[in-house]
């Protein structure tokens, strides 16, 4: 309700209640339970512009917490930023000290793992991908499943393989990582680790789109390596941008970036010439970038135009680990489930959503000594009528780039200043920033309480 004038309120429908400061609360209360009783799942599902702010319902302490936790987590901050003397001069939140502040992180830490557990469907996959820092390899997590026809990605750990035999990398070392979780499917790298992997746990392997569009990029780069090395040379002299051979946007940044610098670069300087690639090594490089700038827009295009990207990019290319399952998703998404070939339907047979088809199939069986010939015809017909439907389906990403972009954010979290940082708060750091959506000021005043 909100408040027309003072003490009194009107209600989305119309309706006008009066609430002074000392009575009249219950009579609101009344006509939203007796005219609104789905009041609770309309609130739930509005956005916050259109229900307010909750905060006034939250304790004062918890709302510092919050505000110095959001502040710290979501922006990469080091945790002895709130004690700052900057940052508390500056700010119009009370100070607190780290130790209140590693505290409420283990609660919202809890109650955010208690949220997804309770979210998580029986059935759901996987997307994962290791990285390795000072030494360390690290094997990110995360879920991908489907709440009211939303897709959901949330992390579901972050963290070293510490209890795998002598620190194995192999397929069998991630395996063991992944003993206690059963997925459907799990998305990433087309490497031989995770082909293996997919093997040894039964389930098929969505290999990352773009790492198959990298792979198809670098093998047609391959005979432009010489030119290419030259210009790496030059732009690391000028300190400029770099080549990463894991990324092939990396090399179309440096090329663009050389041409744009080639315009402004002093040709009577004898030390700079000594350096600069030749005339026809530019004109080759300049018909490259052309062709990455087709790759960057359209990438589809490519598959039937080249035969080094159908290598990579086709449905059958050897780099696919399970390509009646790919294939047979593209089929269902796009609505042409009754066309699935034999191979596809045993793909996707985990898949399959028991519905009444299946018991109207059960029931032809039964009763098809009773029914006479043309009515076996019939019901054979009405049920190859009916498209199988699948689950889960539509909630598996074709890239694992979500995977990317955290460990993108990681390298500043594990830097040089957080060497001193215990491994569980550096495990909930990702985790809280990752999963941001599930927690708030509210789950903060839940989780200090």
């Amino acid at each position: 309700m909100d408040e027309i004038v003072p003490e009194y309120f009107r209600c989305r429908c119309g309706t006008v209640r009066k609430q002074t400061r000392r009575n009249g609360y219950t009579n609101l209360v009344q006509h939203v339970r007796r005219e609104h009783p789905d009041y609770e799942a309309v609130m739930l599902a509005a956005p916050t512009a259109e229900t307010g702010s909750m905060l006034s319902y939250v304790r004062h302490s918890a709302q510092i917490v919050y505000g110095w936790l959001d502040w710290i987590v979501k922006n990469n901050l080091p945790l002895h930023f709130c004690e700052n003397q900057a940052a508390r001069r500056y700010s119009n939140l009370d100070p607190i000290c780290v130790e209140t502040l590693l505290r409420a992180m283990e609660g919202v830490t809890r109650v955010v793992e208690r949220l997804i557990a309770a979210e998580m469907p029986a059935s759901f996959g996987l997307i994962f991908d290791g990285w390795s820092h000072a030494s360390e390899h690290f094997i990110a997590v995360f879920a991908c499943y489907e709440v009211d026809g939303v897709m959901k990605t949330p992390l579901l750990c972050m963290a070293p393989l510490l209890d795998t035999l002598d620190e194995d990398l192999s397929a069998r070392g991630h395996y063991e990582f992944l003993a206690d979780m059963l997925p459907r499917d799990f998305v990433g790298d087309n490497c031989a680790v995770n082909r293996l992997l997919a093997t040894r746990m039964g389930v098929p392997l969505v290999g990352c789109a773009s790492h198959r569009l990298n792979r198809a990029v670098q093998a047609d780069m391959q005979q432009h390596e010489e030119d290419l090395a030259t210009v790496q040379a030059l732009m690391a002299e000028d300190h400029a941008s770099s080549r990463d051979s894991a990324r092939w946007s990396s090399t179309f940044l440096m090329v663009h970036r050389y041409f744009r610098l080639l315009e402004h670069i002093d040709t009577t300087d004898d030390a700079v010439m000594d350096v600069l690639p030749t005339p026809a090594s530019n004109k080759r490089l300049r018909a490259l970038l052309n062709d990455l700038k087709k790759i960057e827009s359209v990438s589809k295009a490519l598959q039937a135009d080249n035969s080094h990207y159908a290598t990579y990019l086709g449905p059958r290319a050897n780099i696919v680990h399970s390509p009646d399952f790919e294939s047979g998703c593209v089929r269902v998404l796009e609505g042409k489930a009754s066309r699935l070939t034999r191979g596809e339907k045993s793909a996707l047979r985990s898949f399959l959503c028991e519905d009444a088809s299946d018991q109207d199939a059960a029931q032809a069986t039964e009763s098809g000594d009773e029914d006479s010939f043309v009515e076996q015809l019939q019901k054979r017909r009405r049920l190859a009528s009916v498209a199988p439907r699948y689950k889960l389906l539509g909630s598996i990403p074709p890239t694992s780039n979500i995977a990317e972009r955290f460990f993108s954010v990681a390298r500043t979290t594990y830097g040089q200043e957080r060497h001193s940082l215990q491994p569980i708060t550096l495990e909930m750091l990702p985790f809280l920033r990752q999963n941001e959506e599930y927690w708030s000021a509210r789950t903060v005043d839940e989780a200090t309480r």
